[in-house]
């Protein structure tokens, strides 16, 4: 998978009839049903961190400010919750190993939610690609579980969720690695202007982004655009300190580009 996915499906279902008809199960024991799924909660932990993250929007724009801390908090319990039970459940698959479960893109981004809560940068880009996974997840759920049980599900609401859905999924996935591109660079502006807080959010975003980058061709497209664009650049500016500087940083960096963390992604075009 190239984004995060979701959980299976809640194993409390509606009875399937049998060789006798059975009477219909009412709506309220069906939504017991679903609430008691874990799924269910999956579900939560995203409209959570959407709660959180549209509050801590206002924020930056003077309204509730007193309390942003809380808000920003409350997006990463979100995130955590939700992304947490997914890594729950792969892990509970039989001949699931730690090597598969390291390698899977809901652990990375587990992985970043634990870590901007411990460190708390307070920086509300860090936050966009999840707002942008979360709000396809509820409108996913919304259509598939709890529409159908209040017999919407051929509703033109319904309809319209899932073209939208069906319509954006991939462009939600690269938006998402943009997005995260512009995270780094806003942490590295923090951090060389020195920013309270800046210097260890960015050395876990690159870690972050290195697991991206191998696992996600969407993000190796753009540092590749990124890279020929600062190169159109330099070559046009015609300093040699700024064209010196340029060529060792090249060199930096494809020298860490050469060790892979979770996913040697150079054997995927040869296979």
């Amino acid at each position: 998978m190239s984004e995060p996915t979701e959980p299976t499906k809640p194993t409390a279902e509606p009875t399937k009839p049998t060789a006798e008809p059975t009477k219909p199960v009412p709506e309220s024991s069906q939504l017991i049903d679903l609430v008691k799924s874990l799924q269910f909660a999956w579900f939560i932990g995203h409209v959570i961190t959407l709660i959180g993250i549209f509050f801590y929007t206002l924020t930056y724009l003077r309204i509730g400010t007193g309390y942003y801390k809380f808000w920003y908090q409350l997006s990463l319990i979100g995130i955590i919750e939700s992304f947490g039970i997914l890594i729950y459940q792969i892990s509970l698959k039989k001949g699931t190993k730690l090597t598969i479960l390291l390698k899977d893109d809901n652990t990375h981004y587990l992985f970043l939610g634990l870590l901007l809560l411990f460190l708390r940068p307070y920086v509300l880009l860090t936050l966009s690609s999840f707002a942008l996974y979360s709000t396809f997840h509820v409108l996913a759920y919304i259509k598939g579980y709890l529409l159908p049980i209040f017999h919407y599900d051929s509703h033109p609401v319904s309809e319209q969720i899932g073209s939208l859905i069906n319509s954006n999924n991939a462009k939600s996935i690269q938006l998402a690695s943009i997005l995260e591109i512009y995270t780094l660079g806003w942490l590295l502006i923090r951090m060389f202007t020195f920013r309270k807080r800046s210097l260890s959010p960015v050395l876990i975003y690159l870690i972050f982004i290195k697991l991206r980058y191998e696992k996600l061709i969407f993000t190796r497209n753009y540092f590749k655009t990124i890279e020929i664009k600062l190169e159109e650049f330099v070559n046009n500016a015609n300093i040699p300190i700024v064209k010196q500087a340029w060529i060792q940083i090249k060199q930096v960096t494809r020298q860490v580009g050469g060790f892979y963390l979770v996913n040697d992604f150079t054997k995927e075009k040869s296979n």
